[in-house]
């Protein structure tokens, strides 16, 4: 078989997204976002990553939590009601109205800040929050992904915690390889950046990657998982009905995997656990 080589005009760029044009994107999906958890794929996606911000978690109810591009809420939410202080901030205006809606209806709308907000330029204070969460993307996302993680590890606190997720460049790779290979082959080169990832266009990252860019910024590595979620048949993640046996045995398969470090650059994204020293 031939494989046919991309057009020029269809290879990706390698640079991130306009600011405007991502603010764009996620106006426009905010009122269908929340669909999505509804689903088993929604489903498996808070699983592991609850699992781990669970772990993360301060004792101390007082601390200062920061939901970084967190969108419609679907952290701050639960956070807010287990009676943490939270700050939840996003670039979407569309997606803030959302979670401004569902913290009224829930009677949380004190315990959330709420704060339009680039994360590659944050307006808080140095060391100012206990625990920084970033999941669901938007490091990958951001207009200057490195400059973000440089703003996530500066606003937290020594001795605090950090949970975020990026797409992983090498699931990337094992997408783009048997339909482009000149694409794969840059990518497993890092001779490029960005592509199509788990959460959209933007910033892929190997494990060492990942660990370098967040080390050279203060913090102390203490996991990085691989979420593989997205190797189920499109089908079985889209389904609204499923059996209990059924995600109970796919969620303890997604965990195990997870801890695995053998195989965990290859998930569909990486979530990184660490501390500040």
């Amino acid at each position: 078989m031939m494989l046919c080589a991309r057009r020029k005009w269809d290879m990706p760029e390698d640079t991130p997204g306009e600011i405007e044009d991502i603010q764009k994107e996620w106006d426009e999906r905010s009122t269908s976002y929340d669909a999505y958890f509804n689903t088993f794929g929604g489903k498996l996606d808070e699983y592991l990553r609850w699992k781990l911000i669970k772990e993360s978690l301060p004792e101390d109810k007082t601390a200062r939590i920061l939901d970084a591009g967190g969108g419609t809420g679907m952290v701050a939410l639960p956070l807010a009601g287990m009676g943490y202080a939270v700050t939840l901030f996003d670039l979407s205006p569309g997606q803030l109205r959302v979670a401004e809606e569902k913290l009224r209806k829930h009677e949380l709308s004190k315990e959330v800040e709420i704060i339009e907000a680039d994360i590659a330029e944050l307006p808080f204070p140095d060391e100012f929050f206990d625990l920084v969460l970033a999941v669901r993307g938007p490091i990958s996302l951001a207009t200057e992904p490195s400059k973000a993680v440089v703003e996530l590890s500066r606003v937290t606190k020594r001795g605090g915690r950090i949970c975020v997720d990026v797409s992983s460049r090498y699931w990337a790779v094992i997408q783009e390889y048997g339909r482009d290979p000149e694409t794969a082959l840059k990518l497993i080169r890092s001779e490029l950046n960005h592509v199509h990832g788990a959460h959209g266009f933007g910033r892929v990252f190997s494990p060492e990657e990942l660990e370098e860019t967040f080390g050279r910024n203060g913090i102390k590595v203490t996991g990085i998982y691989g979420d593989f979620a997205y190797y189920l048949p499109e089908e079985m993640r889209k389904a609204t009905k499923w059996e209990e046996r059924s995600y109970n045995q796919v969620t303890e398969i997604l965990e195990r995997l997870s801890r695995e470090s053998s195989v965990t650059g290859m998930g569909n994204d990486l979530i990184l656990v660490g501390e500040k020293y």
